[in-house]
């Protein structure tokens, strides 16, 4: 009888802890009965996120009773409740109406320049102000024209860009819009996962977060964003930080290598 008990509680606890252990939940969201991209899917428990893709999909963790908020710039803020049936078939579809934002109406204006006249105000006879009546320097300077050369194959080459070329700054533009590109992604998964999900799941601190995403890009994680693989992503990102330099924990090793 004893072992009996013993073997009860313990599957009973095993099948509580199975009911309680988020699992990947794959769902679809509609507006208005179209499938919505940009669609901001938050767990509120587990204070995880994800956002739909062209086909109004998405995946997210979920258990039993936890909320999701979705959010849009076309509607309200709604919520919708994990129920046991969504737990067992993994996947869920949200219904969400539109919202209809009257604006008042604007008039727009052309901008007007600093020596433009405006006859509503200036007499006819007023005179007229420009480089050449305010005896500016370079009121009858010309633009230069940029020297070109021509090499063998006949292909004409600034000397200004030859100039650029030569002193490396094709590399230097080349290099800046690599790193402008990696910060756009970079501000991509962030805003994927929330920063909700690098603080209280990953234990990193918010203002070193975009720092722990550079220091994973070697890892592929721009790849694997960009191909939709959300699961391997988070993979990366949970392995990454188990001994990253950003967490909470090592905060004061990250000062000491300082």
């Amino acid at each position: 009888m004893r072992n009996f008990l013993i073997a009860f509680f313990t599957f009973y606890s095993c099948l509580l802890f199975a009911q309680n252990t988020p699992k990947i939940i794959i769902g679809t969201v509609f507006i208005d009965s179209i499938p919505t991209q940009d669609v901001h899917i938050i767990n509120k428990k587990l204070a995880v996120g994800t956002i739909s893709n062209e086909n109004g999909r998405f995946e997210i963790l979920a258990t039993k009773n936890d909320v999701l908020l979705i959010s849009h710039l076309n509607l309200e803020y709604k919520e919708f409740t994990i129920a046991q049936e969504n737990i067992q078939s993994k996947n869920i579809v949200i219904y969400v109406d539109s919202k209809t934002h009257m604006l008042d109406e604007v008039v727009l204006e052309r901008k007007k320049g600093i020596f433009e006249i405006d006859k509503d105000i200036m007499p006819n006879n007023a005179p007229v102000v420009n480089a050449k009546t305010l005896n500016l320097p370079y009121a009858n300077s010309k633009p230069k024209e940029e020297k070109t050369v021509r090499i063998e194959s006949g292909i004409a080459i600034g000397i200004i860009g030859l100039i650029n070329a030569l002193n490396g700054k094709n590399k230097q533009k080349k290099l800046l819009k690599k790193i402008k590109v990696e910060d756009q992604n970079i501000e991509k998964i962030r805003k994927h996962f929330t920063d909700g999900f690098f603080v209280q799941q990953l234990k990193i601190k918010k203002e070193h977060i975009n720092s722990f995403l550079e220091s994973c890009i070697s890892k592929g994680i721009v790849y694997l964003y960009k191909k939709e693989k959300v699961l391997e992503l988070t993979s990366v990102l949970i392995e990454n930080s188990k001994n990253s330099p950003y967490l909470l924990e090592n905060e004061h090793i990250r000062l000491t290598q300082k």
